[in-house]
């Protein structure tokens, strides 16, 4: 059965907050921590770390959040005016932040220019800034530009440097937008990351064979980092190796780490492969700023020219 495209929109929004807030109450686990004390995280159950209500998520969603309501505020990609939104966010006293996201806001925050901030924060915490924050924010151009190649990784690029200047996590989140836009055009799930390896494939070697080592087989290493090109390899592979949305999300919340950041990236390109009705109920009943991001989803999907396709 054909999947709606408004429903792909939707649930490639959605499964970002869906994989965040099922990841989150294990963030920092180790796969086997995991197992010990949990068995298998098959639901929204809370707790963790940031002490959180069950559907509660954490940076990676509000982040995007920031970068999706600036979209559909603007029409278009404005890497000022997402900056200005993610200093507000900021100076709100988030319940979760990255070390290398906090760096470059307090760049932005004390005046540095967007196309500076995360330069400066590179620099400042000496090259350290492959983390993954910048690859979740960036989804929401997926569904904007997908049918642009171009602008699509020209966005994409831009608005993880905000925040993150290295170039491996910027490639990171081309690729996974790339995906994205390509489950959204009809490629099959292997189809979409063999055009992301063509894509940065030229620009970024460590990247590309992220996503080979993807299609070849499953992810071994006893948890996943922060870094976005070890998110990228086992969220894509948790996605392409999956039978449902449901299979994919529990695939990745239980691989140990930075659960909440895989899980939200295998979110996004499940939701977007498999639709929002794939979604089970009783993740998204709890789930935070739910109605944001479905009203978001319908916006982008009007903005992106895809209501005149199917």
């Amino acid at each position: 059965m054909e999947i709606p495209l408004r429903d792909r929109f939707a649930g490639c929004l959605l499964g970002v907050a869906v994989g965040d807030a099922l990841g989150a109450p294990v963030e920092f686990m180790t796969r086997e921590a995991i197992h010990q004390h949990y068995g298998r995280v098959e639901g929204m159950q809370g707790g963790g770390w940031l002490e959180l209500k069950p559907g509660q998520v954490t940076d990676d969603t509000e982040m995007l959040l920031c970068l999706a309501e600036s979209l559909v505020a603007k029409g278009a990609f404005d890497p000022a005016d997402v900056a200005r939104r993610l200093v507000v966010w900021y100076r709100q006293g988030p319940r979760d932040i990255g070390i290398t996201t906090e760096a470059a806001l307090k760049q932005l925050a004390a005046g540095v220019p967007w196309a500076d901030a995360g330069r400066a924060a590179h620099r400042a915490l000496k090259g350290r800034s492959a983390g993954n924050g910048g690859m979740t924010r960036g989804i929401p151009l997926a569904l904007l530009d997908y049918r642009d190649a171009g602008r699509l990784v020209e966005d994409s690029l831009a608005a993880c440097r905000i925040t993150h200047w290295d170039d491996g996590a910027a490639y990171a989140s081309v690729a996974v937008n790339v995906a994205i836009a390509g489950v959204l055009v009809g490629h099959t799930l292997r189809q979409a990351l063999e055009e992301s390896v063509r894509v940065v494939g030229p620009h970024h070697e460590q990247v590309a064979r992220a996503i080979d080592a993807a299609l070849d087989g499953p992810y071994t290493r006893p948890e996943v980092s922060g870094l976005a090109v070890d998110t990228l390899q086992a969220a894509a592979r948790c996605v392409y190796q999956s039978r449902s949305f449901e299979d994919a999300l529990v695939t990745a919340v239980n691989l140990g780490g930075d659960t909440d950041s895989v899980g939200a990236v295998c979110g996004a390109l499940a939701g977007a492969y498999y639709g929002v009705g794939a979604v089970p109920s009783q993740w998204l009943q709890p789930l935070e700023h739910r109605e944001r991001l479905e009203h978001l989803a319908g916006r982008l999907f009007a903005l992106s020219g895809a209501a005149g396709e199917r």
